[in-house]
């Protein structure tokens, strides 16, 4: 959580410390329960979703015909419930019987897990205000150009914006459990003395004002 001021880009860059590039091994399976081995645990939080994948086709060079890898195909989707140094605990939400026979687990001991490494689809909410359309459009772009995220309306994650002049609650959940993953509160700042998110809406605002013949404020 972030108490102190930030710029727009801190905000954008702290949420994405939330889906570290993490992947493991299922150990245990008890129930809808899962237990999962993993070596690079570290930052990840409860809430996330973890992708449960197996290997596919393999596909080749295409001069060479050499073997380089293998497609994947995602067969379950689980949620972190508690994270321990080498181990990750995670309840299974759904399964995907169009993907393998349901007569077939899709976890078992030995599948393997990850956090998704493609872009992460994400909405943003807020108030209707002219500074809260403002501060999302900007909080979108600055999500965008992390390089992990896709703003969508069919969002796998919902941030939810609460904006009070430069006070800003942040609140991110996942969408398929409600589950909170992160609450960051802050106030918010510059990225320099001439460029603030604050001061280029209310420019904006200004402007607006002009054309329509009211009062600046």
């Amino acid at each position: 959580m972030i108490a102190s001021a930030a710029s727009i880009d801190d905000i954008a860059k702290a949420i994405v410390t939330y889906f570290p590039k993490v992947s493991g091994k299922v150990t245990a399976v008890r129930e809808d329960t899962v237990v999962i081995q993993s070596e690079n645990e570290a930052g990840l939080s409860e809430g996330v979703l973890l992708s449960v994948y197996q290997a596919g086709d393999p596909f080749y060079h295409p001069v060479t015909h050499a073997e380089l890898g293998h497609f994947e195909k995602e067969v379950d989707v689980l949620e972190v419930v508690k994270v321990q140094q080498g181990q990750i605990t995670a309840n299974m939400i759904k399964s995907n019987p169009s993907v393998i026979p349901a007569v077939i687990p899709a976890v078992i001991p030995g599948s393997l897990i990850r956090v998704t490494s493609a872009r992460i689809p994400i909405g943003i909410s807020g108030g209707v205000t002219e500074q809260d359309r403002f501060i999302i459009h900007e909080l979108g772009l600055a999500l965008t150009e992390t390089g992990r995220f896709s703003i969508s309306k069919q969002p796998v994650y919902l941030i939810t914006l609460t904006v009070d002049s430069r006070l800003m609650k942040v609140q991110m959940k996942n969408v398929k459990t409600g589950k909170i993953v992160s609450e960051i509160d802050t106030t918010l700042q510059s990225e320099n003395e001439t460029d603030s998110v604050i001061e280029s809406l209310q420019h904006k605002l200004f402007e607006k004002q002009q054309k329509s013949g009211l009062p600046a404020k």
